[in-house]
């Protein structure tokens, strides 16, 4: 018996014809193995072929396929596990093609090409209408050592030719019983014939007798001479496998031009994953339908006597030397698992990017308030131990459990109830199962102080869980995007959209901090009870702190009861708070120098006796304002001034001061007539700010959007500090003292920032050699380095006009202060290099950089953009001209009346302004104050002679200005002194600037005076509708029943093409089912119904048409409507068609509109949904999209007029897949175009998945990527 770990080459053989072929070129015949592995049923011959022990099997009889050839080679690894190379060794079907002669016993022997391992699995992959077939699996390549067998032996026959003949007679004369079935046939019964030569499957007779021997069946080829051609010939190249017979020669043709496939089998693709292994196949036919078995014998000895030659050319050594097989495949296994794996990780880190990308667009659109830094803070001041009595309070573990939905904790200021929530919190997201979700009011934070703030910070928090919920804030967000840019939700969306989410997450807490701090409690109020009586969030629960005010003892124990309605224990809250200040003390001995309570501390310390105890307890400040008030004593003198700045600053900012920003505050001089700053008045070390103002304010560490990194701010310690500071009568903090401290600060501080921007500038101006290199890149640069030089500048220029409006009304060193900064040139053009008040956005950015065209403006413009009446009459006592056009509202009238300073209006025309004059950015002094939206200054104007019919610029007339600006109290003034349906120069009427800006109120009020041309047309034919449908407003004009949705402007674009382009979904549904079009003729479109003659009845049938359609039993019937309001469902159109031909009731659905008309630049709106617009996203094309190719009605590949598809304008958007798997061909010249766009414009995913999709090839070389571009471009 044979030892199976002696046989170091496996050879694996289909069918018994092969199986005897080989063994008859055994040189050497071994005993049947000593053992097997279990459940090994394979039959096996071994011997030894050219030095090799060879171990041969074969597929049990009747099966074939892949699945029977790696059972087969799986077991034999087993049985045999030495065998270091693999050989699949038999018979196949020939693809000769012009490149490849390949006639009947010929040899092909698989190489590697094209990427491919040299077995193509051509049934496991994709087939793509009008495409080549994609395979999408990889199959193993045949071990390196065959593979340079395979390449000397090639060598070798190519120099000396090759006796395979020779060979095999040798064979046959030791076996002469084998001649009869394996000697090669007659040349004659090799016939080749065409391919739409189909072999009758009725017939057992011969392809001579059934499909004959003429010509004209047959594929011509010339005669081999044996003294110059191979014959058998070897072929090298790919082996074709699946688990199917090829008999079908336009397949076979197919496959062969596609693939370079040289011939068809059965097994290879199922071992070259599981038993590494050269594929030898003598070709016994031509994989078609003219199959016989008259060749087999034959090819089977002819790939067995070419295995036995390639085996002489490797070393016994070299084979034992190779990994064992059952090695390879396991380690190749461990390989394949680390892909898996890596790839599992790439593609969840794109995922990851993608969704972080889009978190990000998000967050930046909703400006969601930060409110980590206050849960930080709290968190970093809780004392361990502290809140733990309320944790275990039943309570707390009833609301925790669910079975008390809902908490308010009350209690008097400064009891700890934010760092309770901070604990709270802390406790819930330490715990997996639900969604904790919080806001902390701050009364130091205008960010945080309103419902609004608190809808836009739980909404993203709610959006950063991920789940159903993100559909639902993503539909709002691609609602608000518009031509004018993201648009922002009103509270009533925000609210909608929460609740939405919250119906469709798990279970919510949410806990809420210091409702008195929330400065819209009436709104925030009616929002909570929505939430605690709704039953759509009993998955909800809410626990919510303040202060025990009316308002909330009012209302909120009627919703939740008032068992859920806990004052903060006293006692607890003490024990804390003992704890807290020994902790301190302990920690900390300068302690005592700060606190309040260690200077009652301090006190007690120096009493000698009982009595002297009884004394200093009662000398205790009573309460907290007290506390407050003996601290602002014992600030020292010389400090004293600056620290009451600071917190004026404090105090009436709308935001924190950054440390860098409150250092400067108080190192400005005031006292003693000296006004200046000065650098080296700074605090050596910043955070000693706060032994300015020890106990009220603190330092924490926060993110800001606009700068990288943390930051250190200044803040008020507590909402009890401001409360005191302004409602108590402490001097210095009304808001007019204060507002006379800020504005002396900033205006000192200005200055002296102007003198040293100066010094600055012209340091840097001996660098640049010429006035034109890099103009305006070294501007900016001088103001960063400016604003670097003195950090208090931006805020500075952008509060101190504020504050000086209120402040020169009382203080007459303001009012001159205010006046002196405005006539120095050096001050005011420095402010204005900085900052620029009339465009607040902008900074860093030069005036002349900025109002192209535009002359500077005056001192006075600045002066009435603030509002500063004094300051502007002391300057038009000076000289200042009130008509001196420049800036961007053009002069100080206009800017006036848009910010909507009456005073200041008032002012100008006493002192000659001209209320008529034009020009500016709305035109007059009118049209800004309508678009401004202050009543007050439009009667002012009007009751001055303001030409309220005046025509012209922007926004045409003063009426137009305030319908787009959405001012109905103006509208409502104007409308009784003016035309209603006025035109202005582009044509455009009120109605149809409402209309753009989507405003529905002010589109009914002024549909509701009966005087306005609902379907009029601009000078560009833009019908109203199309300016509605642009911004998805659209019923009430529709529903008035006189406008045509299928109108189109002077460029042929119609309302259907306007609302795809914008992606205004809902729109496009509209108008694809509503009744009220008359069709445009001229492309093949229905005539319209008769029913339309009358357009009051359009909503009832439209209403009935829903309703049919909605019906699933209706799917294949005309609906009853149409027969019963006489509409004609024979009606045909120019070309004669009936509704009924264009397929089902979809034809029927959309015969009111045509959904493929074109512009007159070719366009239809299939294009501009593909293409849409840049501020419009993505999801809202892809549906629009989605909804003209569902109509069926679309030439989904029509081209404009400069050869442009939908799907080449679809390229940079997601809709390109969709456009795809709708049918849209591409010829190679669009193909090659996309790829080099692609290539240029998208990531090598995205590029992939276009090119996958299109099927067109990859390409990873650029220049011939961009050769070929070229060459289509020329084409």
């Amino acid at each position: 018996m044979s030892n199976p770990e002696n046989y170091t080459v496996g050879w694996i053989c289909a069918i018994t014809t092969e199986f005897v072929a080989t063994q008859a070129f055994l040189d050497e015949r071994h005993d049947k193995p000593a053992r097997v592995a279990p459940q090994d049923n394979n039959s096996y011959a071994l011997g030894s072929l050219s030095g090799h022990n060879v171990v041969i099997a074969v597929l049990p009889q009747g099966e074939y396929g892949t699945n029977s050839a790696a059972v087969v080679a799986r077991d034999m690894l087993h049985s045999f596990p030495n065998i270091r190379v693999g050989l699949m060794v038999g018979i196949g079907g020939g693809a000769p093609t012009p490149e490849h002669d390949i006639r009947l016993g010929d040899i092909v022997v698989s190489r590697p090409r094209d990427g491919k391992s040299g077995v193509l699995q051509y049934d496991f992959g994709k087939t793509i209408q009008s495409q080549a077939f994609q395979q999408t699996g990889f199959l193993n390549q045949p071990p390196q050592v065959l593979r340079t067998a395979v390449a000397s032996l090639e060598a070798m026959y190519e120099a000396d030719g090759h006796q395979l003949d020779e060979r095999i007679d040798e064979v046959l004369q030791k076996k002469p019983r084998l001649r009869k079935k394996y000697s090669r046939p007659q040349s004659s019964s090799d016939r080749l014939y065409k391919s739409d030569i189909v072999h009758p499957q009725d017939t057992d007779d011969g392809c001579s007798q059934v499909c004959g021997n003429e010509s004209s069946a047959l594929v011509l080829r010339r005669k081999r001479d044996r003294d110059e051609d191979d014959d058998p010939a070897i072929h090298y190249g790919l082996v074709a496998s699946a688990n199917q017979l090829m008999k079908d020669a336009r397949v076979r043709d197919k496959l062969a031009e596609e693939n370079y496939v040289l011939c068809f089998e059965m097994e290879a693709a199922g071992l070259m994953n599981h038993f590494p292994c050269l594929v030898i196949r003598g070709i016994c036919d031509y994989s078609d339908s003219h199959k016989n078995k008259e060749w087999q014998g034959f090819a089977a000895m002819a790939a067995a006597a070419y295995a036995k030659d390639l085996l002489n050319q490797i070393s016994v050594s070299r084979i034992e030397g190779e990994t064992r097989i059952e090695e390879v495949l396991k380690s190749l296994e461990g390989s394949i698992n680390n892909i898996e794996s890596t790839s599992n990780q790439i593609i969840e880190t794109v995922k990851s990017i993608r969704s972080a990308s889009r978190i990000a667009q998000i967050k930046d659109w909703l400006s969601p308030p930060d409110t980590s830094t206050n849960f930080n803070h709290a968190r970093k001041v809780q004392l361990e131990g502290t809140g733990t009595w309320f944790m275990k309070s039943v309570a707390f573990e009833e609301w925790q459990l669910g079975s008390r939905r809902h908490l308010w904790l009350h209690s008097k200021p400064g009891c700890g109830k934010t760092v309770l929530c901070a604990k709270i919190l802390h406790h819930l997201k330490n715990t997996e199962g639900y969604v904790a979700l919080e806001f902390f009011f701050d009364f130091s934070d205008t960010a945080k102080q309103n419902l609004d703030d608190l809808l836009r910070s739980l909404i993203f928090k709610l959006y950063n869980h991920g789940g159903e919920a993100v559909n639902e804030l993503d539909s709002l967000f691609n609602s608000c995007q518009s031509p004018q840019g993201q648009q922002q939700p009103e509270t009533t969306a925000l609210a909608n959209t929460l609740h939405a989410m919250m119906k469709r997450s798990k279970k919510i807490y949410i806990v809420l901090d210091a409702l008195d701090e929330c400065t819209m409690r009436e709104k925030l109020l009616v929002w909570i009870e929505n939430i605690v009586s709704n039953p759509d969030f009993n998955h909800v629960q809410l626990l919510a702190t303040s202060r025990p005010e009316e308002e909330f003892r009012r209302s909120i124990p009627v919703w939740i009861g008032e068992d859920s309605c806990k004052e903060l224990n006293k006692e607890s809250v003490t024990i804390d708070i003992i704890a807290y200040i020994e902790d301190r003390l302990q920690r900390s001995p300068e302690f005592k120098k700060f606190r309040w309570a260690a200077c009652q501390l301090d006190s007690l310390e120096a009493c000698l006796d009982r009595e002297g105890i009884e004394a200093a307890l009662q000398a205790l400040p009573r309460d907290l304002n007290e506390t407050y008030s003996r601290i602002l004593q014992q600030i020292p003198q010389q400090r004293k001034m600056r620290a009451i700045r600071l917190l004026q600053f404090l105090v009436h900012s709308d935001r924190p001061l950054r440390l860098e920003e409150a250092v400067d505050v108080v190192a400005v001089r005031l006292d003693n007539g000296q006004r200046f700053f000065d650098a080296e008045d700074r605090l050596p070390c910043p955070a000693d700010i706060m032994r300015f103002c020890p106990s009220l304010v603190s330092i924490t560490r926060v993110r800001v959007s606009y700068l990288p990194g943390e930051v250190e701010e200044v803040q008020l310690a507590h909402f009890s500090v401001k409360e005191y500071l302004i409602h108590y009568g402490v001097e210095g903090f009304r808001h007019v003292e204060a507002s006379i401290s800020i504005t002396h600060t900033c205006l000192t501080y200005l200055t002296s920032m102007a003198k040293e921007a100066i010094r600055i500038t012209h340091a840097r101006s001996t660098n640049v050699t010429s006035i034109s290199e890099k103009e305006e890149e070294e501007e900016v640069t001088v103001c960063r380095v400016i604003t670097q030089c003195f950090p208090l500048a931006i805020y500075a220029t952008g509060v101190w006009m504020n504050h000086a409006k209120l402040a020169e009304c009382v203080d007459e060193v303001v009012a001159a202060a205010t006046v002196n900064f405005f006539c120095n040139t050096t001050t005011l053009e420095q402010w204005t290099r900085v900052f620029q008040p009339d465009r607040e956005n902008l900074t860093f950015l030069a005036p002349r950089f900025q109002r192209p065209g535009c002359t500077e403006p005056s001192c006075l413009y600045f002066a009435c953009l603030g509002g500063l009446t004094e300051t502007a009459k002391q300057l038009i006592l000076k000289g200042a001209d009130v008509n001196t056009q420049g800036g961007l509202y053009g002069s100080a009238l206009w800017d006036a009346c848009f910010r909507g300073h009456k005073e200041v209006v008032q002012l100008l025309l006493s002192n000659g302004a001209d209320v008529n004059a034009k020009g500016g950015h709305h035109g007059n002094a009118l049209r800004a104050a309508c678009f401004g939206g202050n009543i007050e200054v439009v009667q002012l104007l009007l009751s001055n002679g303001a030409d309220v019919n005046d025509q012209g610029h922007r926004y045409g007339s003063a009426l137009q200005a305030a319908s787009y600006a959405g001012h109905i109290e103006v509208v409502q003034l104007l409308l009784r002194q003016v035309d209603v349906d006025s035109r202005d120069n582009d044509g455009r009427s009120t109605l149809s600037w409402a209309a753009e800006k989507g405003s529905k109120e002010m589109v009914q009020m002024l549909l509701n005076t009966g005087q306005v041309d609902v379907d009029s047309r601009d000078n560009d034919g833009r019908s109203t509708l199309s300016w509605a449908a642009e911004m998805g407003s659209k019923e009430m004009l529709i529903n008035t029943g006189q406008v045509d949705v299928d109108s189109r402007d002077n460029d042929g674009r119609s309302v259907l093409s306007w609302a795809a382009g914008m992606g205004q979904e809902l729109v496009l549904k509209m108008l694809l089912e509503t009744q009220l079009d008359a069709v445009a003729a001229g492309k093949n479109e229905l005539s319209q119904p008769a029913c339309l003659s009358d357009n009051r009845q359009a909503r009832d049938i439209h209403e009935q048409a829903l309703d049919s359609f909605s019906a699933p039993s209706n799917k294949n019937a005309v609906p009853s409507w149409v027969l019963t309001n006489g509409v004609d469902i024979n009606s045909k159109d120019n070309a004669g068609a009936t509704p009924i031909i264009y397929g089902e009731v979809d034809a029927v659905r959309l015969l009111f509109i045509d959904p493929d008309s074109c512009d007159n630049h070719g366009s239809t709106p299939l294009s501009w949904a593909a293409k849409g617009y840049f501020w419009a996203p993505e999801e809202r094309h892809e549906k629009i999209v989605s909804l003209l190719v569902a109509s069926k009605r679309i030439d989904i590949n029509s081209r404009d007029r400069d050869g442009y598809t939908p799907l080449m304008w679809a390229l940079w958007r997601s809709s390109s897949r969709l456009l795809v798997q709708a049918g849209s061909g591409l010829s190679d010249t669009c193909k090659a175009t996309l790829a080099f766009e692609a290539f240029l414009w998208k990531d090598a995913d995205e590029h992939d998945q276009l090119m996958d999709s299109i099927g067109y090839p990859d390409f990873h070389d650029l220049l011939g990527l961009r050769r070929l571009f070229c060459d289509s471009c020329d084409e």
